[in-house]
């Protein structure tokens, strides 16, 4: 796990894997990919609002929820199946015979799982056949876009997001059981101090490039930044000014002729596949056309466009209505996490499997000097048989930056978790309060920092993926 710092003599690249042991002891090391997961829910709540429950004043603003180990049970989505909705006869079967089949479906959905009438001002009230039909009907398609977008339907998001708001309002603390301890990893030095060195690592990584295919999730606009536009637009900096999407190709590129030279192979072609949203999918192909996609063959080029979730007006996971239109549910884009199902979904990882390819890349939109570290990082994943790594950063403690940390549960389980700055400390941490009395050399850190910051990059090997 780790990429260059310039201001430090050692740098480290640290790289978690999953082992499964011989003996009946089974161990799971999962990373950033679980991260991501987190930030895809915590991501799709609405506008922060106040709410109480058990006298417990919480925002969805500040919701950092375990997606995975709580994430709502699957039964969710059948809540109704033996029990029919008191709410049931809101929808007069005179509107219902308004909609189309699917939107038909979708309504009817919604009320059978509503079984506390949390959607009720959804479903309810609605003016009798002949007034606002075409209203009605709006509503319905776009309940059913909704309920095809999200895995399991809308029905089971609406049952996770019930579960984690609750576990938030209570202060439950996913970790309690965990002690979050310094992560194993591999340690890349020029001097000869770690695991590895650059030189090796690099040369490794290059025989492994012609397998690689690139994916850039992008997307956000760059508000917080000040800036209008999609992040890809910015300039990295003052003096060539391109952009980050201008980078991120060239480096490609790079890549791809540095393996065609180094192999004696001209057939060598390296993808680059971007997850847009509805806020940047317009913008994001304008920036390709106008340069011509930087320079790369049009059909190494994909997009793939994130669906919106439906935005939550309360603890109860109450859809949230635009105001002024009550025949309208607002929407706001997913996490990052939506890249792994939309690969899955629009069959590229069969595609990539058929075409020989070894190893998935997953970059940041404004992330410009982690790929200095891509190559070598390959190298590592082809000599350990890494299913996936992720590439860190040191990190000051204390610092408001993302950090890997292995958790130990008091069972038997060994999970590698990326965890927030919050969880690190909510959890029995060494790597909060210990760190000042126990600084890492065992890493070969000399710096008095912690080398594990998350860069939220990882490389993913798809052969010999557990399951789909």
């Amino acid at each position: 796990l780790q990429a260059s710092r310039d201001d430090c003599p050692q740098t480290n690249i640290y790289l978690s894997r999953s082992e499964l042991p011989r003996n009946t002891t089974m161990k799971f090391q999962c990373t950033t990919l679980f991260w991501l997961l987190l930030n895809a829910t915590a991501s799709s709540f609405a506008t922060p609002s106040n709410y109480q429950s058990k006298s417990v004043t919480t925002s969805t603003s500040t919701v950092s929820l375990p997606f995975v180990f709580r994430g709502g049970s699957n039964s969710g989505s059948q809540l109704s199946a033996a029990v029919e909705s008191p709410s049931q006869s809101m929808v007069s079967t005179e509107n219902l015979d308004l909609l189309s089949e699917r939107g038909r479906a979708a309504v009817q959905s919604l009320i059978d799982s509503d079984v506390d009438s949390s959607q009720s001002h959804v479903y309810g009230d609605w003016p009798e056949a002949g007034t606002q039909d075409e209203d009605k009907k709006r509503l319905a398609e776009q309940l059913a876009d909704l309920d095809a977008s999200y895995p399991g339907g809308l029905s089971t998001y609406l049952s996770k997001a019930r579960t984690l708001l609750k576990e938030s309002a209570d202060g439950m603390n996913p970790f309690e059981e965990y002690e979050a301890i310094v992560p194993e990893g591999e340690s890349l030095s020029f001097d000869g101090e770690g695991t590895m060195s650059f030189s090796e690592a690099e040369q490794l990584g290059i025989e492994a490039m012609p397998g690689a295919v690139f994916v850039l999730v992008a997307g956000g606009l760059g508000e917080r930044l000040g800036y209008s536009g999609i992040k890809l637009s910015l300039e990295t900096n003052l003096c060539t000014n391109k952009c980050y999407l201008e980078v991120y190709v060239k480096y490609i590129q790079a890549m791809q002729y540095l393996a065609r030279q180094k192999t004696g192979r001209d057939d060598i072609r390296l993808p680059l596949v971007i997850m847009t949203s509805g806020d940047t999918d317009p913008l994001t192909r304008q920036l390709l056309k106008d340069n011509n996609n930087f320079g790369m063959d049009d059909d190494m080029v994909s997009i793939v466009m994130q669906d919106k979730v439906a935005a939550l007006k309360d603890g109860a996971a109450g859809l949230a209505l635009k105001d002024g239109d009550r025949w309208n549910v607002q929407t706001k884009p997913h996490g990052h996490g939506d890249v792994h199902h939309l690969l899955y979904r629009e069959g590229l990882v069969d595609k990539w499997e058929k075409e020989g390819r070894s190893h998935v890349v997953f970059l940041q939109d404004t992330n410009a000097l982690v790929i200095n570290s891509v190559v070598p990082t390959l190298g590592v994943s082809k000599a350990k048989g890494f299913h996936m790594n992720s590439i860190c950063i040191p990190r000051l403690a204390g610092e408001a930056a993302g950090a890997i940390a292995r958790l130990e549960y008091v069972n038997y389980t060994d999970i590698g978790y990326n965890v927030t700055l919050k969880h690190l400390t909510d959890t029995k941490s060494l790597l909060s309060s210990q760190t000042q009395d126990r600084p890492l050399k065992e890493f070969g850190h000399q710096c008095g920092i912690q080398p594990i910051g998350s860069s939220s990059t990882i490389t993913r090997r798809l052969h010999g993926r557990c399951g789909r």
